[in-house]
């Protein structure tokens, strides 16, 4: 008997101990904190202490003033040190880092607080949702208030002078190429404007999933079939005068398109508010222009390369203070947030889409139709020299130039273009 009650006595000891230990570690959170909690929130970011107030801070501590927000900055090359010296309350992450601190198990799950059905969370983009949850194997590690995605903008005016169809969504890039062929070439007027040679190469590519290096061998991929049919596609819109390439600096508001010259453009949700309200505002510039959606790939068109999630907002696992942290994530991707912001035209789309910022009516719907591409892969930048992108760019630039005015061949081209390429791959180290 007094063996089984010393047994008892040991069991139960140990019990009370774990839960001790579970019951201190373990901080209980509430769907709804109290608005005048005190706290001060470390927010780990890259953006500065100006735009991330008017994004965000300004808003939030109208609500919640007597929460202190202490912004803690950080680059790709110091920002795990800053995890450690400073073990920040919230993050604000790029997919690259949401990933890696994923993997770390770093993040809090906020699962079990999205259930409550105050947060609407239907109301967020059901696709961008389910990104984060496979990112996530099930589970929502964090949220975005924000996605940046791609269209195709195209001038009504232009298509119905000259009695062609609107672009359609789901087009490729060929078929794309195809259309602004069927516009006249001997008034000054293409079908379709990109900046330059490098940015055309580079948005085929991407629709494709296809990268300029192979990163295991460290080598370039332009020298390849895959690179090679993108440039013969690119110089036969071109040499036909439905596409033109201009090398405009990408600050130029006054493109062909913006202008009237060109009856098409494919660029992110910014261009609205950078070039086509600006031009308004400067000069009364009224362009008759819709949306389609980006140009996909043929073997999956319901997919697109370009829409993707972006400034994922995470609470540290290690939080000390994890009520005032989840109290930024909610409102920063609630409902109440998006209302504010749907007054004005931002840098990105909304992932609450009933409240993107459209006085005028238009298709925003082209930005999301589409599915995220979750088996599209990024380069991985750190496994090259700093600077050498750049320098690809300018390289596959000026080789394209020298195609277009008949300096050089396409072969030519494309040889000197992998040729200079691998020289400054060469001339550092890679990291």
């Amino acid at each position: 008997m007094r063996i089984r009650l010393t047994a008892l006595l040991v069991v139960t000891l140990v019990v009370t101990m774990l839960f001790s230990a579970c019951s201190s570690t373990k901080e209980t959170l509430q769907y709804e904190g109290d608005h005048q909690m005190k706290a001060t929130l470390k927010v780990m970011t890259n953006t500065s202490e100006r735009p991330f107030k008017e994004n965000y801070g300004d808003l939030f501590q109208a609500k919640y003033p007597n929460i202190e927000i202490k912004l803690i900055n950080y680059t790709q090359n110091n920002y795990e040190e800053v995890i450690e010296k400073e073990n920040p309350d919230v993050f604000e992450l790029s997919l690259k880092n949401f990933k890696q601190l994923l993997e770390e198990d770093r993040l809090y799950d906020l699962n079990t607080l999205m259930t409550n059905d105050d947060f609407d969370l239907e109301e967020i983009h059901p696709e961008i949702v389910d990104y984060v949850r496979q990112l996530g194997r099930g589970k929502l590690y964090g949220l975005t208030p924000f996605f940046e995605s791609r269209a195709i903008y195209y001038n009504k005016d232009l298509f119905d002078k000259y009695q062609i169809p609107y672009p359609n969504d789901g087009m490729t890039w060929e078929e794309v190429i195809q259309l602004a062929k069927r516009f006249p070439t001997d008034n000054g007027i293409s079908g379709l404007y990109i900046q330059d040679f490098n940015t055309f190469v580079n948005e085929i590519a991407l629709s494709e999933n296809l990268k300029p290096v192979n990163e295991k061998e460290k080598k370039l991929a332009l020298n390849t079939e895959s690179y090679r049919k993108i440039f013969e596609m690119i110089m036969d819109a071109y040499e036909s005068k439905a596409v033109v390439m201009p090398f405009l600096d990408p600050f130029n508001v006054y493109d062909p398109f913006i202008i009237g010259e060109s009856a098409m453009t494919v660029d992110y949700y910014y261009y609205i508010n950078n070039k086509i309200n600006w031009a308004k505002e400067e000069k009364g510039n009224h362009l008759n222009w819709e949306l389609a959606t980006a140009p996909v790939d043929e073997s999956n068109r319901e997919v697109s390369s370009f829409f993707v999630a972006s400034g994922f907002l995470s609470i540290n696992a290690e939080s000390e203070n994890k009520q005032a942290a989840w109290e930024f994530v909610k409102f920063i991707n609630s409902k109440e947030y998006a209302k504010a912001k749907s007054r004005t035209n931002g840098f990105s789309p909304l992932a609450r889409t009933d409240y993107i910022y459209n006085p005028e009516g238009k298709r925003m719907e082209a930005f999301f139709t589409l599915k995220p591409d979750l088996d599209r892969s990024f380069v991985n930048f750190d496994l090259f020299p700093d600077g050498f992108f750049g320098s690809l760019q300018d390289i596959i630039n000026s080789e394209g130039k020298a195609a277009m005015v008949g300096a050089k061949t396409l072969d030519e081209a494309i040889s000197s273009m992998q040729q200079r390429g691998e020289q400054q791959l060469e001339r550092n180290e890679p990291k």
